[in-house]
């Protein structure tokens, strides 16, 4: 009984030793092959194995310094002009060619100044979640800072920013040729209505209406792009589409040339 465990005892560290000296042959083998003898394959293998971490390091270091240097570079350049389209088709649509239109028309020089027209953000009135918090968040941080310029929407997401006074009166702004032309093209005035607000308190303040937007439902440019147009057909007086210019702007002139330019005759 104690003999036959010897031998099976023995078998097994025989078994292990042989498994050891192949494993050690094999070990000395490649050891002893030189890194110029290889083929091309096995050099990139060889070096895949050894330094697999390194290079993938390397790589995400180089992207991520690559994306830090092109953000600083267009952060760092003056604003030309920043546009919020809310609600648009754009967002999904490769039809929209807004931004390169206005910049070859104007001839902006995107090279030193950044021109934004966001067209990603959709705001709704009979919900809300994380992400629509996140995108009012946003565009009241931008109102608040002055950086938003242009902003266009439907009448029902676009009157909160009018409660608080977040839009510019278009009467004290607009050239009076431009008011004059919009009137000929039959462009309907927005006007807000403070009185009408039931979430803020305007005691002592003026409650004159005032022209605080243009109705687009005649912009050719907007509706005839892409197959559906840049807005849907509005089904209500609150889905009517607006132009804005944001009262703390400070970039008016190109705010108004942007207006322009929507309206115009191609």
């Amino acid at each position: 009984m104690k003999i036959g465990l010897d031998n099976d005892k023995t078998q097994k560290d025989t078994a292990q030793s042989d498994g050891l000296a192949d494993l050690i042959k094999e070990t000395e083998s490649t050891k002893d092959t030189k890194f110029s003898d290889m083929t091309g394959k096995e050099k990139a293998g060889y070096i895949w194995d050894y330094y697999k971490f390194w290079i993938i390091g390397g790589i995400i270091a180089i992207i991520a310094v690559s994306v830090f240097i092109r953000d600083w570079r267009e952060n760092s350049k003056p604003v030309y002009l920043y546009v919020e389209m809310l609600n648009t088709y754009f967002a999904s649509d490769p039809s929209n060619t807004v931004y390169d239109d206005f910049v070859r028309e104007e001839n902006i020089d995107t090279d030193r100044e950044r021109l934004t027209i966001g067209v990603e953000t959709y705001l709704a009135t009979d919900r809300y979640d994380t992400t629509m918090l996140a995108y009012q968040q946003r565009l009241v941080a931008n109102y608040a800072a002055g950086e938003l310029d242009v902003v266009i929407g439907p009448v029902d997401v676009m009157e909160g920013p009018a409660n608080s006074g977040g839009y510019a009166d278009l009467e004290k702004l607009l050239p009076q040729d431009l008011i004059s032309e919009l009137k000929d093209r039959d462009y309907e005035f927005y006007y807000f209505d403070p009185s009408k607000d039931e979430l803020e308190d305007y005691e002592d303040e003026d409650m004159t209406p005032y022209f605080a937007g243009v109705y687009l439902d005649n912009c050719s440019y907007l509706n005839n792009m892409g197959a559906d147009g840049a807005y849907p057909v509005p089904e209500s007086e609150d889905q009517r589409v607006i132009f804005t210019i944001s009262g703390s702007s400070t970039r008016v002139d190109h705010a108004i040339q942007f207006l322009r330019f929507l309206i115009e005759d191609r």
